[in-house]
């Protein structure tokens, strides 16, 4: 895996009630643009359930551009939906591919509304066996990739006064498991990186949330790469993959709503968890960093 998708999507204001609970929509001209999202993400774990995420959003009555390094999933999509959706190619690894993508899709839409960001893929080993080329790839994509995605669509969202960061972390973004630290470091990073810099754009009229799912069935795991195997750990990968075949997968579209959720709520809270999983790592983790400091 390793490259990512932007999708930008294009979000009409509501006008009025329609008939039997539906909603009529206008496109809002500003300053000569009109209204967009942008979103990003790949093809395996949460990334796999984009198309879904894509769907409702169109459904919606909504415009989308959808940008991936393989555009196979979306090609039924968009051939439903040739009017309102862009369907374009990139790799979020590099800077001139988000960079051109962000540009066609603001060329097409005139606006980027919300960055729906989760490009990024896994990767299962212990610090002493992933490789350097390992660490790269993955901080890469989810790190790097993400922040390219970011400051592509800043300039933008600067210019209307307005826009929507949503960046999908993890639940491991605040707690990590043995075989797990270099993926859950690159969600830390999202964590960091998302806080600064919702404090650096809400002055500016962009707000930022975070989503961090916890343990779903989205094929994430089974699909994650792994590195050489130590024999002095085996003993305890083993422990650790037994653990992952014990656990219960929760339904990826509770995640699909909390995407859809934060997307159309303009009070959305900063971070939003999803799976009670997910929420007690994140507790067991900062209680005992609580319990460190002493509170």
């Amino acid at each position: 895996m390793g490259a990512g998708t932007l999708g930008l999507v294009i979000r009409p204001i509501p006008e009025s009630p329609a008939p039997h609970g539906g909603r009529t929509h206008r496109i809002v001209i500003r300053k000569g643009h009109r209204k967009r999202e942008a979103r990003s993400g790949s093809s395996r774990g949460i990334q796999r359930l984009w198309p879904g995420v894509l769907e409702r959003i169109l459904d919606n009555g909504d415009r989308a551009a959808a940008v991936a390094r393989n555009t196979g999933p979306l090609d039924a999509l968009a051939k439903r939906h040739v009017d309102r959706l862009l369907v374009l190619t990139a790799d979020v690894r590099v800077t001139a591919d988000v960079e051109a993508a962000v540009a066609k899709a603001e060329q097409r839409f005139g606006r980027i509304d919300i960055l729906l960001n989760n490009a990024g893929h896994g990767l299962f080993g212990g610090i002493e066996e992933v490789t350097e080329a390992d660490l790269q790839n993955v901080f890469e994509t989810n790190v790097f990739g993400a922040m390219r995605l970011v400051r592509a669509v800043l300039p933008v969202m600067r210019a209307q006064g307005s826009g929507h960061i949503i960046n999908i972390s993890s639940a491991v973004g605040h707690a990590s498991w043995p075989f797990g630290g270099a993926y859950a470091a690159t969600k830390h990073d999202i964590e960091a990186l998302s806080e600064a810099l919702q404090a650096e754009v809400a002055p500016l009229g962009i707000r930022v949330t975070v989503i961090n799912p916890g343990y779903f069935a989205t094929g994430f795991a089974g699909s994650m790469p792994m590195a050489m195997a130590n024999p002095a750990y085996q003993a305890m990968r083993d422990q650790v993959l037994s653990g992952f075949g014990a656990m219960t997968a929760g339904n990826p579209d509770k995640v699909v709503d909390a995407i859809l959720d934060a997307a159309r709520d303009a009070g959305a809270p900063f971070r939003h968890f999803v799976g009670d999983d997910g929420k007690a790592w994140a507790r067991q983790s900062l209680a005992a960093r609580l319990q460190a400091v002493g509170a």
